[in-house]
């Protein structure tokens, strides 16, 4: 079987130290994955991680919480100046990128703003979107049906119910699923996948948190995507290879790479 976790951070502590190995072993059991920058010098870590080894790709954007970290303005040309050395060389996403009102001091106009310019680089690059979204659907919605129009899009790290994730599928969007799915009192979560067609559904781990039971509070790493394939297969009622296999055709033809 192919495993593809579609949103990890092999570029982000503890994972950075231990990427060669962690990529080298994923290679052996098959599994491939999109490193995610979410800033400049993680979205350059990606990069190289995609150059340094086969099975690793990678996507490139400033997360909405890290932009008051920043001069958006520089970031920006940074982020672009990245697409247009890589564009061709395994760069196959726009983000993270999105809007997160979960913590205080968030600057929701500005926030906006920047998701609008990670769309637009989506749209000139011809790229999709990695989009995160935390306590702030309405919004991202609004701007999405706005801005976003033909663009293909992930919603990483879905944790909603059914009425949100028809909201998406309806979209045409991608749901992306990881470890928060093998915890407990996680219904409403279950019932939302079950109400979303298999070809729409991708599995991530968002490494190195959210490690999926049973090593729930460890460090996670993309080798344990493993276990988000099969509860997701055990969710569906379907077989575990034949899940697998559909999630791992899914990423590859969302990404529109061969491997």
């Amino acid at each position: 079987m192919k495993y593809f976790d579609v949103h990890t951070h092999t570029n982000y502590s503890p994972l950075d130290s231990q990427a060669k190995e962690i990529a080298l072993e994923c290679l052996e059991k098959n599994i491939f994955y999109v490193d995610i920058g979410t800033n400049v010098d993680t979205s350059a870590i990606a990069v190289k991680h995609a150059q340094d080894f086969s099975n690793v790709y990678a996507s490139v954007g400033i997360h909405p919480s890290d932009i008051k970290k920043v001069d958006i303005e520089t970031a920006m040309g940074e982020i672009e100046n990245l697409l247009v050395e890589y564009r061709n060389k395994k760069i196959v996403a726009i983000g993270e990128t999105g809007l997160d009102y979960h913590y205080e001091g968030f600057d929701k106009d500005a926030q906006a703003s920047v998701f609008i310019r990670h769309i637009d680089l989506a749209k000139k690059y011809k790229l999709p979107l990695m989009v995160h979204i935390r306590d702030a659907h309405e919004d991202a919605i609004k701007i999405l049906n706005e801005h976003a129009v033909g663009l293909k899009v992930i919603i990483h790290c879905f944790t909603g119910n059914v009425d949100l994730v028809k909201r998406y599928i309806s979209l045409g969007y991608f749901i992306s699923i990881n470890g928060v799915i093998t915890f407990k009192n996680t219904n409403d979560l279950k019932n939302a996948i079950r109400e979303t067609p298999i070809a729409q559904i991708l599995s991530e781990t968002d490494a190195p948190w959210l490690s999926p039971a049973p090593e729930r509070g460890q460090i996670n790493t993309p080798l344990k995507i493993i276990y988000v394939v099969d509860e997701i297969a055990n969710v569906l009622g379907k077989d575990k290879e034949s899940v697998a296999n559909q999630l791992f055709l899914n990423a590859v033809s969302f990404f529109n790479i061969i491997i």
